[in-house]
């Protein structure tokens, strides 16, 4: 009896750093999988009460469909995937269009900072790096020029409600996701075609089973990003500008995404901060020249607003879409019970803000335009 399988036509729509062991850029299957598995995450959380641990947690149906490692109970992922090839990156450093990315200001004296370099800083590196040191891009791959395609294979004993569940998480990461370095400010924007996926998501309604009131989406026990937020507007999704404009190239898209995350930064950084936490720390960590002395400089907190482009066949649109979870529990214990109580008083109010600014620069998802 063969697998059940299903095949994907994968492609970019902005330059993807995914590395190697050696930090080149190569089409390479665990990011696929990695982001699959986020994903589904978001599918699976509601079906378990949201809860991570025990015999009928989130952990555990991970387990059983994606495979462990564990000394206790080992066992192969009952889904695999495959692809046709792996290539290497062909955008170089070379080839890297600076004279085609334009520079946003961040309201300080200057010419201000070219967009690549704002939502890129690591893979795109400024000459102010280090004396004597070009500036440089690591080698990505090309959106322009790589493709790829990918099969999805179950395993015979894989259910069907199981497929079903990968199937939608597949559908959320082509609308929402990427791989690779920054992809969460818009890098490595992926697209997923075949088994009938829209380009875009086509209204609210299709997003009902994964989305939560983002007001409660901060409980202790909601540290990790379970769900796609909602208001009373609908889903925390934002689909193209607020004109209606696309985009010609990813040059373009990348500045629109710059200035976006400039602005959610500002709208965020007139909270202010308390002891240790600034309302920009909650957008995600670190931030520079704004440590935390509590956290350090190794600590982590990945962004929950998303930044994706999507190629629609008409130009590039961008998309933005908001996963609200708690502060990591074991960052928010180091904090002072006076910058906790600040978080719990004001992260509702920080986010609101947020919405409300990219609101005026994109359209919500079902919103009349």
């Amino acid at each position: 009896m063969t697998r059940t399988h299903i095949e994907y036509d994968l492609s970019f729509a902005t330059p993807a750093f995914v590395g190697d062991a050696a930090q080149q850029a190569q089409w390479r299957t665990p990011p696929l999988k990695a982001l699959i598995r986020q994903w589904w995450r978001v599918v699976k959380a509601p079906q378990v009460g949201f809860s991570v641990d025990g015999p009928d947690g989130l952990r555990a149906a991970e387990n059983i469909l994606f495979g462990s490692a564990s000394d206790n109970k080992s066992h192969q992922s009952l889904v695999r995937l495959r692809l046709k090839e792996w290539a290497v990156g062909h955008l170089a450093n070379s080839a890297w269009p600076r004279q085609e990315i334009n520079k946003i200001s961040l309201g300080k004296p200057g010419p201000g900072i070219r967009a690549d370099l704002y939502l890129g800083f690591g893979p795109v590196a400024p000459e102010s790096r280090g004396k004597g040191i070009a500036e440089h891009v690591r080698l990505a791959i090309d959106p322009q020029k790589q493709r790829n395609e990918l099969s999805v294979l179950f395993a015979r004993t894989v259910t069907g409600s199981q497929i079903d569940e990968v199937r939608q998480a597949i559908r959320l990461a082509s609308w929402f996701g990427g791989i690779g370095s920054r992809s969460r400010n818009g890098w490595g924007s992926i697209t997923f075609q075949g088994d009938a996926i829209p380009r875009l998501p086509p209204s609210p309604n299709d997003l009902t089973a994964y989305c939560q009131p983002f007001r409660g989406c901060f409980t202790t026990d909601r540290d990790w990003p379970h769900a796609i937020g909602k208001d009373d507007l609908g889903p925390l999704v934002w689909v193209g500008k607020k004109d209606g404009a696309t985009f010609r190239n990813w040059r373009e898209a990348v500045f629109f995404l710059a200035t976006l995350r400039r602005d959610i930064r500002a709208a965020a950084k007139h909270f202010g901060r308390n002891e240790d936490i600034s309302a920009n720390q909650l957008i995600a960590y670190p931030v520079t020249k704004a440590n935390n002395r509590r956290w350090g400089n190794d600590e982590r907190i990945a962004g929950s607003l998303r930044l994706k482009v999507v190629e629609t066949g008409q130009g590039l649109v961008p998309v933005a879409v908001h996963l609200p979870c708690a502060v990591p529990r074991g960052l928010f214990d180091k904090l002072s019970s006076n910058d906790q109580q600040w978080i719990n008083r004001h992260q509702i109010e920080i986010w609101g803000a947020v919405h409300q600014d990219i609101d005026q620069k994109m359209n919500r998802l079902g919103a009349a335009k």
